[in-house]
């Protein structure tokens, strides 16, 4: 009894986690409706966690997760087209990819910031790769990153915490 309570304590008290912030790496997301793979300007992690040029994660451990993550752009300055933007979290394992969480949001009204945000529980296997993507549908204009006065820092983040260490779903 003592080995499963000092371990759930350890993790809870201290769980493997993730952050990063700002995506100034990339100033738009093209209208050609491919999915762009979202590389971070600062990340910090703690328990296991690794990643592959700031843009793929590995996880550390298998179990579940909460995600919760941002990404704001400038929608294009003419909303006749019904411009949208599409965020995701893809979690990649050796048999494949899948769509973690998704967010949709689209304006009528031009030139006005939208954020996308994901905010979740999901289940992620040891050694898998966590990765977010942006897109905006084939024909209905590219959408800015952060630009003006405020910093992509500001804007664009993202964080992911162990909260059921071993778990199975």
């Amino acid at each position: 009894m003592n080995t499963r309570m000092r371990d759930t304590h350890r993790y809870l008290a201290n769980p493997a986690r993730i952050a990063a912030t700002g995506v100034s790496k990339i100033s738009s997301v093209a209208d050609d409706g491919a999915y762009r793979a979202l590389q971070w300007d600062t990340v910090e992690q703690y328990g296991g966690w690794s990643d592959t040029g700031v843009q793929d994660f590995t996880v550390p451990a298998s179990g579940f997760y909460f995600l919760s993550a941002d990404f704001t752009a400038l929608s294009p300055k003419d909303s006749s087209k019904r411009p949208a933007l599409r965020f995701v979290a893809v979690n990649r394992r050796s048999q494949g990819e899948s769509e973690l969480l998704r967010s949709y949001n689209s304006t009528i009204v031009p030139n006005t910031y939208i954020t996308c945000s994901i905010r979740g529980v999901t289940y992620m296997d040891k050694g898998s790769a966590l990765t977010f993507r942006a897109n905006a549908p084939a024909g209905t204009g590219a959408w800015e990153v952060s630009p003006g006065s405020r910093s992509s820092s500001q804007l664009n983040s993202f964080a992911a915490v162990l909260i059921a260490p071993n778990a199975t779903r």
